[in-house]
Formats: structure tokens, C-alpha cells, sequence
């Protein structure tokens, strides 16, 4: 708290005036939350200078989307109602008179001479504007259909003729900005101006106590231990307590599933703090830059593809650094983004987290879980050797190396290229660390190229297909020799599209075996709500004498589920399953095939005729999208 604020404040209600004062300060500092939580409870402790029985009686208003004084005078007496009906008080008639319209337009209340001033009553059951502290808050969010300057003389009125204490939430440099506000307004209306400046620790502080304190424990307590590096980023960000807000209520969501992982995986656990930091880093970055409205749709790529590399160390290098006549050239969106959040801090990207945060999807700890694997490689609990040394040779940590050392794990670095045991998504960071600083170690570029991708090749049997991989190898327009990179980039690209390929080869296998074995389950796997294989055309890509060989060996039952399952499959068709028209055909031809044990009247041949109506009724739907 700011006791001189308070003080000032104090000092204000307890002599005579007929001015407003005005508290004022940039946007989501806190000032809303100061008056809420300080100012309030400091001011209903202060007593009537007329009448020491009595307090001062503190009300907020906010004009936010207020479109008249009418809805204004709506709301004091809204604020007001309650204190009227509890305490059996009666509005004096300067009260009643001011917001006499705004009392008109609530309906509800019974008649309104029940709360006006009766005179054969005891003055001391009348509520008078002298003990109210009217906060209007919000004042450069009203609606544009109300003039500030009838606002503004309302409020005069009240100050000169009520005696009100009346206090002003407000940003005056946006107020400057206002339609029809003046200087010459603030000279008429306002006495004095507090500037607020927060305590940011202490207002942090209340936030996380009042919200997280006794229903998040552990969140509450992440929260604290991990203050200082929070308020770093508040502080860059002027101070903006409602974008910190939002990245508690947002952070919240990841943090809890994230700890439950936690206990209950041990292996994953291990490097709990760094995981646990880079998530808070990534999160606040991008909860900051959202809320605050600079991450956008101008620059919103580019910060997926933003690997953290991007930083030219030979220019930071070569740099006259004293030179101070020297025009510095103009930053883009990513430059800033990273001298903001991650000057100091390891950048890793979660593409599950930011696709939360800026409303693309719900969240999923399952897709984090993948994404820190994929960054916090573990071998038998610990680090692999291969990882430790990338994290050696990183931007800035390798200027803190000898010549001789920086010369010595490069080579260690392209020998592990050579084993193949880098991730894939890490050859292209390996092969900028070989030839940065203008190829600093005299390395035959062509040849590293070619001995880069045989080390990709050696690696070929351990590595998984990354369905993010392409957002995880961007690099930068400005990076040394890019078309050489871009080869290693493309080459990984490519083979990482032979394990989806291969991934997919194994998938459908074996959903064919779960056709031949377990038919029931096959039909509870293709029709699953936002099942994968909805719009995939996977029965053009198989062989349809071995699924009619199947078919002819399921349950009658099993063969008429099979023919309403075409049936909803192809109601509408789409135009990824257009594919699929050759399958249906043959398969219905198949059927129709006249053999002796086919012209036999059964159950068996009923449902297989069945079956092929429903597929020739399919065939027709086909022709919709040719």
C-alpha cells in the first residue's frame, strides 16, 4: 500500500471542498484494485467531520459502455439501494433531486417516495452526499454517446452544490485524447492529481492471496517462489496488472495437469525445475504480448516459427558498441519479442500453449508432455551426452570458451552427427554451430552437408515422425549460409515424411487386423467422435478381395452394422473420401459376383445382399462432387 496516497486521500474527505481529485495512471496498473482494496477499507474507517457516530460510505461506479448521465444517476442509486434498505435510511433531497432520473428508469423498487427524505423523520436517518466517496471509475471507456462534457458537469454539480467527495479513476494522457475533453475541464473539475505508482511485489502478493492461496496451494506457492522473474516481465510490460491476471487464470490451466504429471511419473519428473521454468517463461512471453495486443495476426507466424537462434552473433561481434553517432537500424517484432523475454532465459517453443493462449484450441496436456520430451531428452534418467554438448555450444555460452575448447566440441558435436545421435529436429542447429561466425573453424561446407545427412540416415531407426517438425526447424531470412542450412532442413523434412508414411502404413495394418479379428471394435474405432479415420480415405488403400474374404466370414449381424456404416459414411461425401469410389464399386461387384453358393436363399446371402444395396446406394452419393 501507499500510505501518502492513502493520507492524501484522508486529508481530502476531512476538510471542505468543491473539487474532484483524480487518481491517475497508465492502463491495468492496479489503480481499480488500489481503491478496492486499500482505499476502501482505509476510508470506512474515517469519521464524518459533522458527525463522528458515523463513516464515510465508499461507492465504485463504472462507466464503462455508460451512454448517459441517466444510466450514471442509475447507477449511484444501485450502489446506494442496499445501504438504504439495510441501515433504514432515507435519501436527503440533494441526493434524491441528482439522480432523481436515473431512479425513474429502475423498475422494481417499489414506489420512490419510500426512499426520499421525509422531514418528520430524524435527520440523522437521512443519507446526504457529504459522507458518500463516489469512485467513477472507467472513465476513458464510456460510451461516445456520452459527452464527457455533460459528464463533467455533473460532476461539478455534485462537488460544488452536494459537498460530494468525488474520486476519478482515470489515464489522463487517454483523456487528452477524448472527444470534446479539455485541460479546461480538468481546471474546473479536479483539485488535485494523485499519481498512482504501485507497489508491484505487494499487489502481486494480494492477487495470488486473495485467489490461490487457500483453494491452489502449490499453485499459490510456484506463484511465490517464482515472484521476482514474474514482476521482471510485469515491469517491462508498464506495470499491466490485468495482463498478469491473465496469465495467472491461463497459467493455471497448465501448471495443474502439469504438476499431477509430476507425481505421478517419476521418470518425468526428473528435471522438474528446468521443465517447469521453461513452460513459465514460454507462457508469459506469449500471455503478455496476446493480452496486450501486440502478438497478432501481422506477426503471429513468426513467432512460430522463431527458434531462439535467430540472434546474428557475428554482427553483435563486429559491433562498435561505443559508437554513439551510429544509427541504429529499426528492430522488427521478433527482435524485440526476444531482447523482452529472452535476453537472459533458454527460448524453447510449445506450440500446445500457444495455440491456448490465443484461443486456437483448448488446452492439452498431453500434446505439453510431448513437446518437453522433445526438448528435456532423457536417457536411463539423465541427459545424454550429445544434448549437454549443444547446450555448451548455444548462442553466448560458446563465447565463454577457449579456442581451443570451442574447436575441440565442435569436432565431439560432429562425431556425434556422424552416430546419429542427434533428435531430428536438432541437424540443423548442429549444422549452424559448425559454420557460424563466417565458417570460424574452416570447415568444406559442400562436404559438411553431405556428412550431415548420412548422420541423419545412421539415425534413421531411432527417430519418430514429429508432425511439428517444420515449425521446429524454421530459421531465420538472415542466417549464414541459409542455402546450405535449408538443404539439411529439407533433407530432414523429407525423411520425416517417409516415417509418417511408414507410421501410417503400420496404423492401418493394424486396423485391418482389428476388421479380421474383432469387427465390434473396429466399428467402436472408425466411428469414434472426431475419429481420425472419419475423413481419411484409408479403404482406397486396401486390397478389396481380402476385406470381401473377411466380410464373408463375419457374423450376419456384423455384415448389416458394416452396411449402415457405409451408409452414414458416405451420406455426404466429401471430397477427401472421393478416393474411396473404386473400393465401393469393387467391393459391391464382389458381392453381386454370381456363384452357386450365392443364388442360395440363407441369412448369410440376405445379409450379403444387404450389404450390397447399401453400397449401391452409396455409388449415387459419389457423383455429387465429380
Amino acid at each position: 500500500m501507499d500510505n501518502n496516497q492513502i493520507v492524501i486521500i484522508k486529508q481530502y474527505l476531512q476538510i471542505e471542498t468543491n473539487y474532484a481529485v483524480i487518481l491517475n495512471g497508465e492502463y491495468g496498473i492496479g489503480k481499480t484494485h488500489f481503491f478496492k482494496n486499500c482505499i476502501i477499507p482505509a476510508v470506512e474507517k474515517i469519521a464524518l467531520p459533522k458527525n463522528s457516530k458515523r463513516s464515510f460510505i465508499p461507492i465504485h461506479i463504472s462507466l464503462f459502455g455508460i451512454k448517459s448521465l441517466e444510466e450514471v444517476q442509475t447507477s449511484i442509486f444501485m450502489e446506494i439501494f442496499p445501504i438504504l434498505k439495510n441501515k433504514k435510511l432515507k435519501l436527503a433531497i440533494g441526493i434524491g433531486k441528482s439522480i432523481i432520473r436515473g431512479i425513474a428508469e429502475i423498475s422494481g423498487f417499489g414506489e420512490i417516495d419510500n426512499y426520499l427524505e421525509d422531514l418528520n423523520q430524524d435527520k440523522n436517518d437521512w443519507l446526504k452526499y457529504d459522507e458518500l466517496l463516489i469512485c467513477f471509475d472507467d472513465l476513458d471507456r464510456k460510451s461516445d454517446a456520452l459527452d464527457v462534457r455533460d459528464l463533467f458537469g455533473f460532476i461539478n454539480s455534485l462537488v460544488e452544490n452536494q459537498g460530494a467527495k468525488i474520486l476519478i479513476i482515470a489515464n489522463e494522457k487517454q483523456l487528452l485524447k477524448m472527444e470534446n475533453y479539455s485541460e479546461i475541464l480538468t481546471e474546473k473539475v479536479i483539485g488535485v492529481t494523485i499519481q498512482y505508482k504501485p507497489n508491484i511485489e505487494e499487489i502481486f502478493q494480494q492477487i495470488i492471496l486473495e485467489r490461490y492461496s487457500t483453494v491452489n496451494k502449490k499453485y499459490f506457492e510456484f506463484l511465490q517462489k517464482n515472484c521476482r522473474d514474474i514482476l521482471q516481465i510485469v515491469q517491462i510490460n508498464e506495470n499491466n496488472f490485468r495482463n498478469l491476471i491473465f496469465f495467472f487464470e491461463h497459467f493455471k490451466t497448465i501448471f495443474c495437469p502439469l504438476e499431477k504429471l509430476f507425481e505421478e511419473d517419476k521418470e518425468f519428473e526428473i528435471l522438474k525445475t528446468e521443465k517447469q521454468k521453461a513452460v513459465l517463461d514460454f507462457t508469459l512471453a506469449i500471455a503478455f504480448e496476446y493480452k496486450s495486443g501486440l502478438l497478432n495476426s501481422t506477426n503471429i507466424e513468426e513467432v512460430k516459427s522463431f527458434t531462439g537462434n535467430t540472434f546474428d552473433i557475428t554482427k553483435f561481434l563486429l559491433e562498435d558498441l561505443d559508437s554513439k553517432n551510429k544509427n541504429e537500424a529499426v528492430q522488427t517484432y521478433i527482435q524485440i519479442f526476444n531482447q523482452k523475454y529472452f535476453s537472459q532465459n533458454r527460448y524453447l517453443f510449445f506450440n500446445s500453449i500457444f495455440e491456448y493462449i490465443t484461443g486456437v484450441k483448448a488446452f492439452a496436456i498431453h500434446n505439453l508432455r510431448i513437446e518437453i520430451e522433445k526438448h528435456f531428452v532423457l536417457k536411463d534418467g539423465k541427459i545424454p551426452e550429445p544434448q549437454k554438448l549443444l547446450q555448451s555450444l548455444s548462442f553466448f555460452d560458446c563465447l565463454n570458451l577457449t579456442d581451443k575448447e570451442y574447436r575441440r566440441l565442435t569436432n565431439k558435436m560432429l562425431l556425434f552427427v556422424d552416430q546419429g545421435k542427434f533428435e531430428l529436429n536438432q541437424y540443423h542447429t548442429a549444422f549452424q554451430y559448425s559454420i557460424r561466425l563466417n565458417n570460424l573453424l574452416n570447415y568444406d561446407v559442400p562436404n559438411l552437408v553431405i556428412r550431415f545427412k548420412k548422420g541423419v540416415e545412421k539415425g534413421r531407426l531411432t527417430f519418430k515422425y514429429d508432425e511439428h517438425l517444420y515449425m521446429e526447424m524454421s530459421i531465420s531470412n538472415n542466417i549464414e549460409f541459409k542455402k546450405e542450412v535449408t538443404e539439411i532442413i529439407q533433407y530432414c523434412l523429407k525423411l520425416n515424411e517417409s516415417l509418417k508414411e511408414r507410421k501410417e502404413e503400420i496404423k492401418l495394418k493394424d486396423l485391418f487386423n482389428l476388421f479380421q479379428k474383432d469387427f465390434d471394435r473396429f466399428l467402436e474405432k472408425v466411428n469414434k467422435t472426431n475419429s481420425e479415420f472419419r475423413f481419411s480415405p484409408f479403404w482406397s488403400q486396401v486390397d478389396t478381395t481380402t476385406i470381401f474374404n473377411s466380410i464373408k466370414k463375419l457374423k450376419n449381424a456384423n455384415i448389416w452394422q458394416l452396411g449402415n456404416y457405409f451408409i452414414h459414411r458416405y451420406r455426404n461425401v466429401f471430397k477427401d473420401l472421393s478416393p474411396e469410389k473404386i473400393f465401393v464399386i469393387e467391393l459391391r461387384k464382389l458381392i453381386d459376383k454370381p456363384t452357386l453358393k450365392r443364388k442360395s436363399k440363407n441369412l448369410h446371402n440376405a445379409s450379403l445382399n444387404y450389404l450390397s444395396k447399401c453400397l449401391k446406394q452409396c455409388e449415387g452419393n459419389f457423383a455429387e462432387i465429380e
